[in-house]
């Protein structure tokens, strides 16, 4: 079985960029400073999250 990581190699300014985007076009406002997010990067990549506690850290941003 292979593990497809969601940020391979570098592309957290990439991923970041999207999500912010989504969020914007969903009519969501989050913090939007980089210090969360890249915090939730570094969580990503080591896997120590799941989508679902992507999406609770998410939704815990909401403004």
């Amino acid at each position: 079985m292979r593990l497809l990581r969601p940020l391979p190699a570098r592309n957290e300014a990439y991923g970041y960029g999207v999500a912010v985007a989504y969020l914007q076009a969903s009519g969501e406002s989050v913090d939007t400073t980089y210090e969360p997010w890249r915090d939730l990067i570094n969580d990503i990549r080591a896997l120590r999250v799941d989508s679902y506690a992507i999406d609770d850290r998410l939704r815990s941003w909401r403004m």
